[in-house]
């Protein structure tokens, strides 16, 4: 079963190309051999969060059906209702904020109860690296002492930014970048569509669901504005301070993020620079100014994208 395959909409699935990871967590449920955390890690816009959704499910289920829940239970109503009393989601109060300790310390009492439905108790943390210090420390001991037939499922983009304490007491299962074989048909079928597909893996460095998301939303329109917006500046038909406020209308993170892919682009298209030196110094700005837009220190992003496109213009500057 997978997310590209007819569903019921009381049964939540994995995505086609993680199938081995669950067969792997499959056969460790059927061996109760089930570690009690799991640190599930790889890149955004690859369905890590749907896919513990759909292992809590698994797990939550009265009568699971081929290693994956039936759909037909209580429990899986309640777990797709968003309603089940034994799974537990805990995210930040708003995008891009963090994890604050009381939100963590509510697990206590929930570790502490027994399950309501007789089977297993569920918390999903994502993304787990937006978790404060205080929120650290806070669950290491819900960590050590989970309580019997107790998943903690710890969503995370970039395991670098969770704390050592926190990834040493939980076992990885890890999820790359699908390849393209498998996308392409996926994209196309949940789609519909087979026209802008190869624009769409570019523009999503072959992330499915940002893929999809581009779609579905404005976003594809407003990336290839971008595009042509920084194509200007490269040719120097517009200056870099009239392009700030196109930057600042939108999501920081993701702005960052379509600036690398767009100069990767050049450099594999063979577009001339000033030098190769200036690449790398630019790659390592756009890290860094990730870093800054990721970190709770509110930086000033005006100063940020005029710093970056100033410099961006100079990249391609032939005098």
């Amino acid at each position: 079963m997978s997310q590209s395959q007819p569903a019921q909409q009381s049964v939540a699935m994995h995505y086609p190309w993680q199938k081995s990871q669950w067969r792997q967590l499959e056969l460790q449920i059927e061996q109760q051999r089930l570690s009690h955390a799991l640190l599930v890690t790889g890149p955004r816009y690859i369905g890590k969060h749907q896919f513990t959704l759909a292992l809590a499910q698994r797990l939550l289920c009265h009568s699971p059906t081929g290693g994956y829940p039936c759909g037909q239970c209580k429990p899986c109503h309640l777990v797709m209702s968003g309603s089940h009393p034994d799974l537990v989601k805990i995210e930040p109060e708003e995008s891009g904020k963090a994890i604050r300790i009381d939100l963590i310390r509510k697990l206590g009492d929930f570790v502490a109860k027994t399950s309501q439905q007789g089977g297993w108790k569920v918390i999903i943390i994502y993304p787990a690296e937006s978790m404060n210090i205080n929120a650290s420390n806070a669950l290491l001991k819900s960590l050590e002492e989970p309580g019997p037939n107790t998943l903690l499922l710890l969503v995370c983009h970039e395991p670098s930014r969770l704390a050592p304490t926190i990834r040493s007491r939980c076992r990885a299962v890890t999820f790359p970048a699908p390849p393209i074989s498998e996308v392409r048909p996926w994209l196309s079928q949940v789609s519909g569509k087979t026209e802008d597909l190869e624009q769409l893996l570019q523009y999503s460095d072959g992330y499915p669901l940002l893929a999809l998301q581009l779609l579905e939303t404005d976003l594809l329109e407003r990336r290839r504005k971008f595009d042509g917006l920084m194509n200007d500046l490269a040719a120097q038909r517009v200056s870099a301070l009239s392009v700030v406020e196109s930057c600042l209308d939108n999501d920081a993170q993701m702005m960052v993020d379509w600036l690398y892919s767009n100069l990767a682009s050049k450099i594999k298209s063979g577009q001339s620079v000033v030098s190769q030196r200036l690449v790398f110094r630019y790659m390592d700005m756009l890290v860094q100014a990730k870093r800054q837009i990721q970190s709770t220190a509110n930086p000033n992003l005006q100063l940020l994208w005029e710093e970056l496109l100033l410099n961006w213009q100079q990249l391609f500057y032939q005098r």
